[in-house]
Formats: structure tokens, C-alpha cells, sequence
């Protein structure tokens, strides 16, 4: 057990099912210190959020995101935490931004799957959106792209492929998909804003333990701190990230990662000093607002 998880994803994610509600219930039921909801690029769940603490409100709770960035060494999650619970208009203009990417990312989709013979359109990406998304998330971010998962088995179910190979491949033709963001919209307005930015379950972008790749990534993001424990890291790399931390002044957070509302798998990762410290630098809520 640890005491707490700064990694979850909430309806609000395009990817997710869980309700708010859920993590705060988790959190009441273990005794967890803190939590931070972290939906993908969005901070859409907050009224959730301002609900639940109202509810709960001995469960403390960091506000944030994880924000995907693109970079020369291609797509980088960024889980940003201490965001203000009502935006700045700096970040609702970078929040615009992502939403006019999901959209546009679900959009040439739904084009190259016609363009290649599959009837996956604006309408039919509506539709297996609402077979998983709440209509209050699709009024709010628009005809979003898909869970890559379900989006999958629909292709295997309805013929575009005959089973995930075939899928990878046939995705490789796509043209005029939309790259995240740039990652200097992003690091500025989180740091105007007075969040901080961690970089999310490093392994593949730090090339598991690459000292020379982990400084270049911490000067080009700014990073105030490393995911440290997360369930794809494994203990020896947890414990030296923790290391490269301590050397260069910077926090360590641990999450989950939750998409769907798992009790066994939330708040096991991470140590209770790392909380100690991060509450040092972030404002730990409790209570609506």
C-alpha cells in the first residue's frame, strides 16, 4: 500500500470509465493521503472533482493533468500537477488546443478508414463513442477519437482487419494524422501557471537508465520531477530515478495510472517520504471550491 496515487484517469479521459467519485471513495476506504486526477491533456472533470471532495472531504487531493507533448524524440506524457482548479486563460487556451486535436485526431481517422474501404465515419465514431463515453464528456470535447483498444476489436469485429498484427500494419498507411501539440505551448503555460511537470512512467523516453537522454528531456521540459514508481517500472530503475532525484534536486511521484476502478491496483506505489516532499512545493486540497 502506499498513501498515495497521482496518476488516475476519470470518465473524462477519452480512454477511461471511471467515475471521479470512485477515486475519492477509494482514497476514504484506504486511508490515502492524497490523490491527483489526471485526465488526458483536459481538466474537463473538475466540477466532478469540486463534487466528490464535497463529499469526501477528508480525502485530500492535488488538481492536475497529464499532457502529451510532442518533441524530436516523438510523443512524451507529462503528468503536470499544483494546476489551478479554474484555469488560467493561458491553459483553457493550450485545453482548447488539445480538444481541437482529439477531434482532429478522430476526424482523419474516420477518413482513412473510408479512404481504405471501411465505413468509419464522423457518424459511426460517434456511435462506438457513445457505447463507452458519457454524453456530458462528448458535449464538452466534441467527436473525439477512440479508445485504441475498443477501437480495435470493432476493426477485428467488423472486418477492416482479422486480428491486431493486421491492425498495427494497415495503420501505418494512415496520412495527415494530427502530431500531439508542441511541448513549448505546454511547458509555458503549466509554468506560468505554477505547475510543476513530471515526466510519466520514464522508461521508454529515458531509454530505461540513458543519463545523457534524461538530462536532455529535464532541461527541455523543465522537469520538476520523474514518476518514479508506476506499475511498468521495475524496482531497480524505480530506485534509480529516485537516485538521479535526490542528486538534482527534484521531486518523485507515483501513480497508478487507473483508467477503470480497480481497488486492488490503487495507491500501491511510492514512498512515503516522495509525499512528504511533493507537499512541500503543491497546495493539497480538501473540499469543494
Amino acid at each position: 500500500m502506499s498513501s498515495f496515487d497521482l496518476h488516475l484517469h476519470t470518465l473524462w479521459s477519452y480512454d477511461a470509465h471511471t467515475e471521479v467519485r470512485d477515486y475519492f471513495r477509494f482514497a476514504q476506504k484506504k486511508h490515502t493521503r492524497a490523490i491527483a486526477i489526471t485526465d488526458h491533456h483536459l481538466m474537463d472533470g473538475y466540477e466532478d472533482v469540486s463534487n466528490a471532495a464535497a463529499e469526501f472531504p477528508e480525502v485530500g487531493y492535488f488538481s492536475g493533468s497529464e499532457i502529451s507533448v510532442n518533441c524530436e524524440f516523438g510523443p512524451i506524457d507529462l503528468v503536470c500537477l499544483n494546476l489551478p482548479r479554474r484555469p488560467t486563460p493561458e491553459l483553457e487556451a493550450l485545453f482548447d488546443t488539445y480538444r481541437n486535436w482529439q477531434i482532429a485526431s478522430g476526424t482523419n481517422a474516420s477518413r482513412n478508414f473510408c479512404a481504405m474501404g471501411f465505413p468509419f465515419d464522423d457518424n459511426a465514431r460517434l456511435e462506438l463513442l457513445k457505447s463507452y463515453r458519457p454524453e456530458k464528456t462528448i458535449a464538452k470535447q466534441g467527436i473525439s477519437h477512440v479508445q485504441n483498444g475498443l477501437l480495435i476489436d470493432y476493426c477485428i469485429k467488423n472486418g477492416f482487419c482479422k486480428d491486431r498484427d493486421e491492425y498495427r500494419e494497415k495503420r501505418k498507411l494512415f496520412t495527415g494524422m494530427p502530431p500531439y501539440p508542441s511541448y513549448e505551448q505546454t511547458v509555458k503555460a503549466v509554468k506560468n501557471a505554477g505547475g510543476l511537470i513530471f515526466i510519466a512512467h520514464p522508461c521508454g523516453y529515458f531509454l530505461q537508465n540513458d543519463l545523457k537522454r534524461m538530462d536532455t528531456l529535464r532541461e527541455m521540459f523543465q522537469l520538476d520531477g520523474i514518476e518514479c514508481a508506476h506499475p511498468s517500472i521495475p524496482a531497480e530503475l524505480s530506485v534509480f530515478y529516485r537516485e538521479y532525484c535526490e542528486k538534482h534536486g527534484m521531486l518523485s511521484s507515483a501513480g497508478s495510472d487507473l483508467h477503470d476502478p480497480v481497488y486492488e491496483e490503487f495507491a500501491i506505489h511510492g514512498e512515503e517520504r516522495w509525499l512528504d516532499e511533493l507537499m512541500e512545493r503543491i497546495t493539497l486540497y480538501h473540499g469543494t471550491f
